[in-house]
């Protein structure tokens, strides 16, 4: 048997090995390499959390006896099935990213633009049916949730630390070396448990903003932390103190989320009597559908951000007005563009689309911040910190974006000129500054920091994004180009940020 045939037998044989073993152990969530940080991080009970900086000692109850819940985990370790070992898998693979995993899955469920409401004779009412329990996931409210769930988590996460190291209960495998184990030993102490943190914190947000969500998260969060119980690295008590300390996190976190003026984004009264005082230097928007849709959080720049001093703050200042060439020169782009695309401008114009049904550009750049953290083999508090940046520059972003679009209330390219016809749906907002620019600068410009190594592919990748808009037709050159500088001058603040947060 030669070389040849004898390295094609071998691959059989692996192959049927790994269908075996699939067969065997079913894996219901896609196959990601189990994360086994490289550091516990203890140095994080000095780090600065962003927003709940001090934690009562009675929220966290006190531990109990090292050997108190031994019994139930032994148990549980002994009862395995195989469905709890399919959901010790999914958690190995690191809840602060699965949970965020999960809340883009919940945008994605909920990105679609509210209906038109119809007569019975089928003509329109000039309404629209926007369901109040289950609002637009829009790429500005998506990166609010977010951040909402990752400062949570983060916050959480370094009180949570503070309060291991500081009770230094330890993991139940190392109380009874013979408890047989299903995730990475770490030697982390486990009072009160991170998962549960994690998950409460996901779940509890995701729930402020889906109420018809909470038995499917609910679900999730059993899984979650019961998973750890499973796998022999947690006791029920552990869980329980990691839940009473996430439930007085969120009290934090709603108190913000109450008070950030979200809800005064869309008042479309208040917006008609704004618009009809506006002076712009280029043609101004208006919708494109029939009947007219209101445009889509018309005071978005009205919310508070995290990092940046404020909206105005990060004003790119006015576009080129009609009489400038600049305005020629990009109307003249789009016509080409129209006519002469490439197949390689076809391709990222569609790669970045991220519309309706989709996760949106903030949901793609999480994305990579989850699979960067993990790759890394951060540990969960680590993790948490390169995700709880990203997103707050990302909902920075939104904030900064939405206030320069309806400061300058530009027209699209395909109301400018009729035959320019877009590649893309057609976003129902201004169009100076671009979105997609903006969040992909704010994040490249975050993870460049985290990941000094890669900061030419981030910011490769931001370009991109930024150009698959113009290839799309749905922004002139000028929104892209100064939409990603005003993105990258936004991630420089939570960058800056996480520069003095002491966890370097």
């Amino acid at each position: 048997m030669n070389l040849m045939t004898s390295t094609r037998w071998i691959g059989l044989a692996i192959l049927i090995t790994l269908i075996i073993v699939g067969c065997d152990n079913p894996i219901e969530s896609p196959v990601v390499a189990e994360l086994t940080p490289t550091s516990n991080d203890s140095a994080a009970i000095n780090w600065t959390p962003i927003l709940v900086t001090d934690v009562p000692t009675t929220v966290i109850p006190a531990a109990p006896a090292d050997d108190e819940g031994l019994d139930a985990v032994r148990a549980a370790v002994a009862g395995r099935t195989d469905a709890q070992r399919s959901s010790i898998r999914r958690w190995n693979q690191g809840p602060v990213q699965e949970w965020s995993a999960i809340a883009r899955k919940i945008v994605a469920k909920y990105n679609i633009t509210p209906a038109a409401e119809r007569n019975p004779d089928g003509t329109f009412t000039g309404r629209f049916l926007p369901d109040p329990a289950k609002p637009l996931a829009s790429p500005p409210f998506a990166s609010r949730m977010f951040s909402l769930i990752e400062v949570g988590t983060y916050d959480g996460l370094i009180h949570a630390w503070r309060s291991k190291y500081t009770v230094k209960r330890p993991a139940p495998y190392v109380v009874d070396p013979s408890i047989s184990t299903l995730a990475p030993e770490t030697g982390l102490p486990s009072y009160p448990n991170e998962d549960a943190i994690i998950a409460r914190v996901a779940v509890e947000m995701i729930v402020l903003m889906y109420p018809g969500e909470r038995a499917n998260m609910e679900a999730l969060y059993s899984d979650a932390t019961q998973s750890r119980v499973w796998a022999g690295v947690a006791r029920p008590s552990d869980v329980a103190a990691g839940d009473s300390l996430a439930r007085f996190i969120v009290t934090k976190l709603k108190e913000r989320a109450a008070n950030d003026k979200w809800s005064g984004a869309d008042n479309q009264p208040a917006w008609k009597a704004k618009e009809a005082t506006l002076v712009t230097t280029w043609p101004k928007w208006k919708s494109a559908e029939t009947p007219a849709r209101p445009p889509l959080h018309p005071f978005g720049g009205d919310v508070t951000p995290w990092n940046i001093p404020s909206a105005a703050a990060m004003d790119p200042g006015p576009p080129p007005s009609e009489t400038d060439a600049r305005f020629q020169t990009d109307m003249n782009e789009m016509r080409d563009l129209a006519k002469n695309r490439t197949r390689e401008q076809a391709r990222i114009a569609t790669y970045w689309e991220a519309g309706g049904g989709t996760d949106g550009p903030p949901g793609m750049w999480m994305k990579m911040a989850e699979d960067r953290t993990r790759s890394a083999n951060m540990s969960a508090v680590r993790s948490a910190r390169v995700l709880s940046y990203v997103a707050c520059a990302l909902h920075d972003a939104a904030v900064a974006c939405w206030y320069t679009k309806y400061k300058y209330f530009t027209a699209r390219p395909c109301t400018i000129d009729k035959e320019v016809a877009m590649s893309a749906g057609l976003p129902n907002f201004p169009g100076y500054t671009s979105g997609h620019s903006t969040f992909s600068g704010a994040a490249a410009e975050v993870l460049s920091y985290f990941f000094p190594a890669s900061e030419n592919e981030f910011r490769s990748m931001a370009s991109e994004a930024a150009d698959s808009r113009i290839y799309s037709r749905i922004h002139v050159r000028i929104d892209c180009e100064v939409g990603l500088t005003q993105g990258y001058n936004v991630g420089k603040a939570s960058a800056e940020k996480a520069r003095v947060d002491a966890a370097e």
